[in-house]
Order: structure tokens, then C-alpha cells, then sequence
């Protein structure tokens, strides 16, 4: 099997861990080696350094031209995902882009269709997909385990300082509206949010997202960086049964018969999984594109990128938006 050098572009705070992963990965498998490390701070490059990682610069453009890179993970501020992402579909990399994939549907949709015009692997750190927990709750709404599904709530918050110019909603909501899609298998037909900003003065700190489904199926998302305690959670509501799902530890809690019970769950590594997929998909690439089988691939950010929009112009307009994603 032919060795594939992978690089990573940015080494901050989540690219650390992507870094760490490939390199395990690569104790594990001989075909997979993380070539090259890149970042504009010495002390993430020094981090890279004591992975051993064989090259690391400050300079994207290097890693994106070097002819020994197949691949590129991008993990930089979302600012940088398009212009970054362009570059290296045009120099023929394949590409995995933590979410939020762009700051705009037009541009998210443009790489789509240039992966495809190259016949590249794009995909989208929506990591949730990969989580066991979370499979087990979608195969349970397949088999019919709740009844008929009346409701869904989600909530993503935590105590914190709000990021620079960044909002909740393109900050937090990228997980909750891909999760939705992942458990269904379908998009919101509406969505009507609202959002304020309580610290500052623009950039909102919380949020609420209400989306209607088909068979009059709600979910409504909950966001927000001024509650403490750190909560990543789906509660599914039907009418034979409830469900909790701490999506951080993977638990799985069911009500039923006037009690809940824990559902066994095989906890899993998901940074891990996510990458063996995208690499699965980059050894694959024609079949991969041929067959839709990137289970985490572009077009799906871009959608959730459009949701973002929708959710946003919801906002700004104080209205119910209707989606036009089929």
C-alpha cells in the first residue's frame, strides 16, 4: 500500500490534538505518516517538534506547493477555511476542514464543486458523526424505539469568555444542525432563532433555534457561553419512550416504564475515527466520489453552512425562515 504523507495547518488549540492523533495513527499504521506541521506561532511549532514530526513551518503556501503532501487538514481560524481550502484543492490536495466549513454558503458550495471538478476528498470536521453514542441513538429512532418522534432538544453551552469575532451561532450551531441531520436523515424545513449579546455589544453570546421538521417534529437548539458547566447534550422525546445523551461522555440514558436505565456504549476516540475515515476516503477517492460514501463530506458542510445563514437572516429579520435545501 502506498504511503501517504498527510500535513497539518494549524497547530492551536484543536490542531495539537489532530496532530497527536496522526502521529498515533501512524505508530499503528506504516502507510500513514503526518509529514508536516504548520503554524505562525513558535510555541505550537515546538509542540509539533516534540511529536517528532518531520517538517514544520509558519508558511501554509509551503505545505499546500510541497509535491510530498497528500493531504491537508485545515485547522485554522474559520476566516482562513476558503481561501486556504481553494489553495490546496487547486494544488491537488485532498482536504478535511474543521467546521464551520466556510463563512459562507456561495463559498462552501464553490469548493464542492471544485473537489469534485478535481476529483479530491473534501471533508468537514462535523466530529459528532463519529461519536458512539449518538450512532446508537440514530440506529434507535430507525428502528422505531421512541414511537412516533415528537421532539428533539439540544444543548451546547459552557461558561466563557466570547471569542473575538465570532458569534454563537456560527461558533456552537454547526454540531447541533449537523447532529439533527445525522439522526433524521433530512433537513429543516423552518427555522426561527433568536440571539443577544450581553457582554458586548454585537456578536451574540446565546442563542435559541427552533426547527420544524417533516410529521410535525420539533427540535430546538439551545445556545449559549453564559452558563456554566460544560453541556453537550441531545434529548430525544417520542411517544413510547425518552432518551438523554451526554454527547461529551457518550451516556446514554432511556426512560421508560417509570424509570431510566443506562444503554450499554462502546466509548470511541471520534478525532480518531474521523481521520481513519478521511484517510479511508483519500485511499478511496474515486469510489468515495462515485459512490457518496464521505460520510462527513463537503456538500453536507455546505448545507450546514446554509443553515447557519438561514438561522442568522432569522435573527436579523426577527421572522421564521423557511429552508431551501433539498
Amino acid at each position: 500500500m502506498r504511503k501517504l504523507n498527510f500535513a497539518v495547518i494549524g497547530a492551536g488549540y484543536w490542531g495539537k490534538k489532530i496532530v497527536h492523533e496522526y502521529v498515533q495513527l501512524g505508530k499503528e499504521y506504516s502507510h500513514i505518516n503526518l509529514h508536516t506541521a504548520c503554524d505562525l506561532l513558535e510555541e505550537n511549532l515546538k509542540c509539533c517538534e516534540s511529536y517528532r514530526v518531520p517538517c514544520v513551518t509558519k508558511y501554509h503556501k509551503e505545505v499546500i506547493s510541497s509535491p510530498e503532501v497528500d493531504a491537508i487538514n485545515v485547522c485554522t481560524p474559520n476566516e482562513t477555511h476558503y481561501e486556504i481550502c481553494k489553495e490546496a484543492l487547486e494544488a491537488g490536495k485532498h482536504v478535511l476542514v474543521e467546521k464551520p466549513m466556510t463563512l459562507s454558503s456561495a463559498q462552501a458550495y464553490e469548493l464542492v464543486e471544485l473537489a469534485h471538478k478535481r476529483n479530491l476528498v473534501l471533508s468537514v470536521g462535523h466530529i459528532f458523526r463519529f461519536n458512539n453514542a449518538l450512532r446508537t441513538a440514530r440506529n434507535l429512532i430507525k428502528n422505531g424505539f421512541f414511537g412516533d418522534l415528537f421532539h428533539i432538544k439540544l444543548r451546547w453551552s459552557t461558561l466563557m469568555s466570547s471569542p473575538e469575532g465570532r458569534d454563537i451561532i456560527t461558533d456552537l450551531a454547526p454540531h447541533p444542525f449537523d447532529i439533527l441531520h445525522f439522526l433524521l436523515g433530512e433537513w429543516p424545513l423552518k427555522i426561527t432563532c433568536r440571539a443577544k449579546a450581553y457582554r458586548r455589544e454585537k456578536l451574540e453570546e446565546i442563542a435559541y433555534v427552533v426547527t420544524e421538521f417533516r410529521n410535525n417534529l420539533l427540535a430546538h437548539i439551545e445556545l449559549s457561553w453564559l452558563l456554566p458547566g460544560k453541556t453537550r447534550e441531545v434529548c430525544i422525546i417520542g411517544s413510547d419512550r425518552f432518551a438523554k445523551i451526554d454527547c461529551s461522555s457518550q451516556d446514554v440514558k432511556v426512560f421508560e416504564n417509570d424509570g431510566f436505565r443506562d444503554v450499554y456504549i462502546k466509548r470511541n476516540n471520534t478525532i480518531e475515527e474521523e481521520l481513519e475515515h478521511f484517510i479511508y476516503c483519500v485511499q478511496n477517492n474515486s469510489v468515495v466520489n462515485n459512490c457518496y460514501l464521505n460520510e462527513s463530506g463537503g456538500l453536507l458542510g455546505a448545507h450546514v453552512v446554509r443553515l447557519l445563514e438561514i438561522a442568522r437572516k432569522s435573527v436579523e429579520e426577527e421572522k421564521t425562515e423557511c429552508v431551501d435545501i433539498k
